[in-house]
């Protein structure tokens, strides 16, 4: 084992988390999501979270047309042990199978329906992976880290802006033998005062754990044709310690806007919390998605969305913008 020292710390190079979220227009859908990362002492994960869509109506009266909720248990290697779900679908085919790379082709085969409608189950059971991969960050935490062999300590570099071969992290990793610690800032809370129904109901996030949340606002673009739309979208992974402090490690906000074909006329992100240095280059491939159908996002973010030019979470932002077309669907069927 090795004791984390001041070397292995780095704050992280952009620290601006959202203060609290946009308040909810008339006419409008919101798509809310968690999903948390709790370890397990014999190295296993739990996955758990809820997602919900949530219509406000012109007269400003709050509508559910959909809701979901999650709860998985992954062996020490990913593979997925066990997993609950809400509504209720029969998921056994995906026991046994590592939370990785082929799991969410497994889901579209084994729900397909809910992978058409772009529901909420669909999109807890789509970032399972994520969440999957990104608790690795936990062990970086960790009072005493694990010693890794020569071998282990092989990072491979290029495949996002903050992981380019001569940036911040990869450097560091060079002189140190290891990756280092960047630590966040302080989460402020996203729930607004004035709205008990903003979001979904989300628990405090336990010592050791991370969550990641996601928001997705959907509404008619204002003296436009009618059709078009735009979209407020935003995502933050947190991790919080064994004081019960808890720290943003990346947050990220989107806007977009459509029109009636549902081609993309407008994309600009907006990086807010960030490790490196070199991560924020990444928000202007946001801009590359205009020109595309949303219905076609993700694969095109599958596709080609890669290397330094781009961020990993940013594209996982991105791939979530597929749904928008469902909401949109969800929307105009409450508000008649």
């Amino acid at each position: 084992m090795r004791s984390v020292t001041a070397l292995d710390v780095v704050p992280s190079a952009l620290q601006q988390p959202a203060a609290t979220t946009v308040a909810r227009r008339p006419g409008s859908i919101r798509r809310t999501s968690h999903v948390d990362m709790r370890p397990q002492a014999d190295g296993g994960l739990v996955l758990e979270g809820m997602a919900r869509d949530l219509v406000t109506t012109a007269g400003g009266a709050a509508v559910v047309p959909a809701e979901a909720t999650a709860h998985a248990t992954l062996a020490p290697d990913k593979r997925l042990l066990s997993l609950d779900v809400s509504p209720r679908r029969e998921l056994g085919q995906l026991l046994g199978v590592p939370v990785a790379t082929g799991f969410r082709a497994l889901v579209a085969q084994t729900v397909p329906e809910e992978v058409t409608a772009a529901s909420p189950l669909h999109l807890l059971l789509d970032d399972l992976p994520v969440a999957a991969l990104i608790s690795g960050y936990l062990e970086l935490y960790q009072p005493d880290r694990p010693e890794r062999s020569p071998a282990e300590r092989i990072v491979k570099s290029d495949i996002c802006s903050g992981w380019r071969s001569d940036g911040t992290m990869m450097v560091a990793i060079g002189r140190l033998g290891r990756i280092p610690i960047p630590v966040g800032p302080a989460a402020p809370r996203l729930e607004s005062p004035d709205d008990d129904l903003g979001w979904h109901a989300i628990g405090p996030l336990p010592a050791g754990a991370m969550r990641r949340r996601r928001r997705v606002d959907v509404r008619p673009a204002p003296d436009a044709p009618g059709g078009s739309l735009v979209v407020d979208a935003m995502f933050r992974d947190t991790y919080t310690d064994a004081a019960g402090h808890e720290t943003v490690l990346h947050e990220y906000r989107l806007d977009l806007s459509a029109d009636p074909t549902g081609l993309v006329v407008h994309s600009v992100a907006e990086p807010r919390v960030l490790p490196w240095t070199e991560c924020p280059a990444a928000a202007a491939s946001a801009g590359a998605l205009v020109g595309h159908r949303l219905d076609e996002v993700r694969d095109v973010v599958r596709v080609a969305y890669r290397g330094t030019s781009t961020c990993t979470h940013l594209n996982d932002l991105l791939r979530s913008l597929g749904d928008v077309p469902a909401l949109w669907g969800e929307l105009t069927q409450v508000l008649g």
